[in-house]
């Protein structure tokens, strides 16, 4: 499957009240949403994000923070918060090993990243190692915890089953943005230049040891990535007791984080 649109959602696609909510992961395509669909099809004026309002804080937000405009993209977790507007969340989804990889050239050349010299001084599976070490939550299962705020391939699904508008992917994001577009009744808009073969790409700078050690790492991510491709049902067939009680508590703590948020 090339995209994913939610029939449960769509028509809530017509209401002029609906926000865009877009939150991604590094590398995941965020840049050319932001810019060259979001602010393209609504006007960068109604695109709030941290190039012009300042880093997102999601769960703080209220309906006054985003009156007059139309999407939210940034990174962050998606959640509960204050917002009483119908959300139209969407997300966009990379292979986590292709992700890993862009995320270490990506750190080389951005100077002020606080990683920088790091990613300079070092070969690609070196710095991952490292890196990941000592910031996992940068570098391990982040594109679950953006969809649902835990990194629980189980419950980002879910999450996407009950609340996401849609789902794309990076290599193919003009076809999501197409759909999306079709949906909303936006212009054309052409995002082709935006997407890469990741695979032809970066498959000759991958060792084996260096896939192993990304794909353990980024277990939950790549079971999302894995059965959104595959489409309807977005679920996963039932897994080892251990990784179930995991869901379970996972569940137990986002619920008793949304009861302290209530009462803060």
């Amino acid at each position: 499957m090339s995209f994913f649109l939610n029939p449960k959602i769509a028509d809530r696609a017509r209401d002029p009240q609906a926000l865009i909510v877009h939150p991604h992961a590094q590398r995941t395509g965020g840049n050319t949403m932001r810019n060259h669909v979001l602010s393209a099809a609504l006007g960068r004026e109604r695109v709030f994000c941290r190039n012009r309002n300042g880093a997102v804080k999601w769960r703080a937000l209220t309906d006054k923070d985003i009156a007059g405009f139309a999407a939210i993209t940034d990174h962050f977790d998606f959640g509960p918060n204050a917002i009483t507007r119908p959300l139209l969340p969407v997300a966009v989804l990379r292979h986590p090993l292709y992700r890993a990889v862009s995320l270490y050239h990506f750190i080389r050349r951005k100077t002020a990243h606080r990683e920088h010299a790091l990613a300079k001084s070092l070969d690609l599976e070196a710095f991952y190692l490292a890196a990941s070490e000592a910031n996992p939550r940068y570098y391990r299962n982040l594109q679950c915890r953006r969809v649902c705020g835990t990194d629980d391939a189980r419950m980002a699904l879910e999450t996407i089953a009950a609340k996401y508008l849609g789902v794309g992917f990076t290599e193919e994001l003009d076809e999501f943005v197409a759909a999306l577009g079709r949906l909303m009744h936006w212009r054309a808009l052409d995002v082709r230049e935006a997407e890469d073969d990741d695979a032809a790409r970066y498959d000759p700078l991958v060792t084996p040891a260096f896939r192993e050690r990304v794909l353990a790492d980024n277990e939950e991510d790549l079971l999302l990535y894995e059965t959104m491709r595959k489409g309807d049902p977005l679920a996963l067939p039932r897994r080892a007791p251990r990784d179930e009680a995991r869901t379970l508590v996972n569940r137990a703590k986002q619920w008793a984080k949304g009861i302290r948020d209530r009462f803060q």
